[in-house]
């Protein structure tokens, strides 16, 4: 591998980004994508993610996925890397620190040893990666990484515009993969009755959120829409770039939708702010943990209950600077 970095321009012909499996860890990657893709227009470039979020990056005309699952059998796993060593990378942009950069020896890499920050935040740390086998000046201001399709297009305009009808809507997502980073059903249910009052309430999330949904909604006295489990994931960046507003937990839809910089209120339990606070430039951060035990001492091993100190004033506070 040579030493010297690609300039901006120059004749890569195909580049592998090697992101991450999570869905709130593979948006934090974006940026890198969008950089390569702006500053290496006629290059290939390859994004290697799992299962969970793949479709984020799917039917891109910017890039293509390719998906890798680490539960696979042997044999399958070989085939996969072969189908990567064919393709002939000029450059390898690994950001899980994978063996992939020296395997495939490509013309450039970023190296496998070294050090990341831990001070600093995730995105950031990315971009630190693609410093140290790239020297970009900027990031682009265009968003290539994700790309919506006349399929996503469509859904918006069958479920949400009927249900607008023309007035503002503000995207809720009450859902969380820990449940250490809930807020409670009540307190959702409190604030969707406030906000019905100027905006339509839309509830997002995964399958695995619709139950959480329709307990907020048993007792609304307001109308509101849930699309759990009814759409991709670029379908949901299209929502929120919609909407006038977002809620949401340290999640994927909060990285999601940082990545938009779409308005954001978030409530904040234990995950490390500094490492993974949402990163747009319109972002609201509710956190009250100085009550939680394990937060103050983690040498507890309690339940964190960070959450439970949210009240529905404070997120109230939070979003009428966004309103």
């Amino acid at each position: 591998m040579m030493c010297a970095k690609p300039l901006k321009n120059s004749s890569l012909k195909r580049i592998l980004v090697v992101s991450m499996t999570n869905i709130g860890d593979a948006v934090l990657t974006c940026p890198v994508i969008d950089i390569l893709r702006e500053d290496f227009p006629d290059a290939r470039i390859d994004v290697v993610t799992g299962p969970k979020a793949v479709s984020l990056f799917k039917d891109n005309p910017h890039i293509h996925v390719i998906e890798y699952n680490k539960h696979a059998c042997l044999k399958e796993q070989w085939a996969w890397f072969l189908s990567l060593w064919k393709a002939r990378y000029d450059c390898v942009v690994d950001l899980r620190r994978t063996m992939l950069g020296l395997l495939l020896w490509p013309k450039f890499a970023t190296p496998l040893w070294g050090q990341d920050i831990k001070a600093i935040h995730k995105k950031e740390i990315h971009l630190n990666r693609l410093r140290q086998v790239y020297d970009f000046k900027e990031t682009p201001k265009k968003r290539y990484a994700i790309q919506t399709t006349p399929e996503d297009q469509a859904f918006f305009e069958r479920e949400i515009l009927p249900f607008v009808k023309g007035q503002k809507f503000v995207v809720i997502a009450p859902g969380a993969a820990d449940l250490a980073k809930r807020w409670n059903p009540d307190g959702f249910a409190a604030l969707a009755e406030y906000l019905s009052h100027d905006y339509k309430i839309v509830f997002v999330g995964d399958s695995k959120d619709a139950l959480i949904i329709q307990e907020i909604q048993k007792g609304l006295k307001c109308s509101t829409l849930s699309l759990a489990g009814k759409t991709n994931l670029r379908t949901l960046g299209l929502i929120l770039q919609q909407a006038s507003w977002a809620i949401a937990h340290d999640s994927g839809i909060m990285h999601l939708a940082s990545y938009f910089n779409v308005p954001l209120v978030v409530l904040w339990g234990p995950t490390d702010i500094h490492r993974y606070a949402p990163w747009g430039s319109q972002s609201v951060v509710v956190r009250k943990n100085e009550g939680c035990e394990r937060c103050r001492n983690p040498e507890i091993k309690t339940i964190h209950n960070c959450m439970s100190f949210i009240k529905v004033e404070d997120v109230i506070h939070a979003c009428k600077k966004l309103s």
